[in-house]
């Protein structure tokens, strides 16, 4: 037992050396290590930095937040011109699972804002894109916005680094790495993988090579063992739809099926 224990305690000394080790190198060094990585590998690195692991095993996740959306999201069609320069202050809850499906739950804060009479939400249930709003049931008629919007989930870099996907090294930006996912000939996304903490600055959808999507990621803190964003601000097609706080991560609780369907309410 005695020799178990001394054994224990040699392994958990050498990789806290190990560690040390690795932090002294100077950074001019790491970063001239991190040139030669593809991007397959770049990619193994940043899960490394987001948690591990942990991340690689993540089956759901649940983010709470509250901030500012653009109300041509919940304008007619006869007001969108004047919406699209105003941002409404909402509650979000945005659930998504492994298998890339995702949903957004949408509550009003301070005032009802037309939305009291029945559940607002969007929802990629994995072949469609749809949900409700105001309890009545809505369609994305353009399903490529909402399948790339389930492909910036958190389960696209695991299956990168699994070989699902095709991953290719595109040129540095600035202080970020650059990798491109391959779903098919149509859909990518793109990592901007910060040179300093691995941890991403960015992502970007690509739908037949034009920018569909953009979210900037800031504001990382420690969540159980992960780095994890606290501040999100999403674009599309370059127009600004929502600038977004989160207050909480769940990442333990089982979202059921259900939850991932056009017509399930909360």
């Amino acid at each position: 037992m005695l020799r178990r224990l001394v054994k224990t305690r040699i392994i958990l000394l050498a990789a806290c050396c190990l560690i040390a080790a690795l932090l002294a190198i100077p950074v001019t060094t790491r970063l001239g290590k991190a040139d030669d990585l593809t991007g397959r590998e770049l990619l193994s690195v940043t899960r490394v930095a987001h948690g591990g692991s942990e991340y690689a095993g993540l089956q759901y996740v649940t983010a709470r937040a509250e901030g500012f959306v653009n109300a041509a999201a919940f304008a007619s069609a006869g007001a969108t011109t004047v919406a699209g320069i105003v941002e409404v202050k909402v509650g979000i809850t945005d659930y998504q699972d492994k298998d890339l499906r995702r949903r957004l739950d949408i509550s009003p804060l301070g005032g009802n804002m037309g939305m009291g009479a029945g559940p607002t939400f969007l929802v990629y249930t994995g072949t469609q894109g749809g949900g409700m709003y105001m309890g009545n049931e809505i369609r994305v008629s353009e399903i490529a916005a909402s399948r790339q919007w389930a492909m910036m989930g958190f389960n696209t870099i695991n299956l990168a680094i699994e070989r699902q996907l095709v991953t290719a090294r595109q040129r540095d930006e600035g202080n970020d790495y650059v990798v491109e996912v391959k779903f098919n000939s149509d859909d990518t996304v793109r990592y901007w993988i910060n040179k300093q903490t691995f941890l991403i600055d960015k992502v970007t959808t690509r739908y037949k090579s034009q920018t569909m999507i953009e979210e900037d990621r800031s504001d990382y803190r420690r969540v159980s063992c992960m780095m994890l964003p606290f501040h999100i601000v999403t674009k599309l097609r370059g127009q600004r739809l929502a600038d977004l706080t989160i207050s909480n991560y769940d990442l333990q609780t089982v979202i059921p099926a259900a939850r991932f369907t056009v017509t399930a309410t909360p």
